[in-house]
């Protein structure tokens, strides 16, 4: 399946997702931030899938373009 390039969802659909950058490291979703500084810049805030899940690190979503993104539904309610 291909979406469309002018699809939408929201973005907390995307929160639990696991996102996987290209040396396979994983890192699953926590929640997304703006800075007020730089309003335009989306921050993804994740946890190392590996880790035991306490250190946030954060990303900008321009950084992690060419990772590859796993949704998550169990358990979660997507609308």
């Amino acid at each position: 399946m291909q979406l469309l390039k002018n699809s939408q969802i929201r973005l907390e659909t995307l929160n639990h997702a696991l996102i996987t950058n290209p040396n396979g490291v994983e890192f699953r979703i926590s929640h997304w931030a703006v800075d007020v500084q730089n309003i335009h810049e989306i921050l993804v805030v994740c946890h190392e899938e590996d880790g035991l899940g306490m250190d946030e690190i954060t990303f900008t979503w321009d950084s992690i373009q060419d990772w590859s993104i796993q949704l998550q539904t169990k358990g979660y309610r997507i609308c």
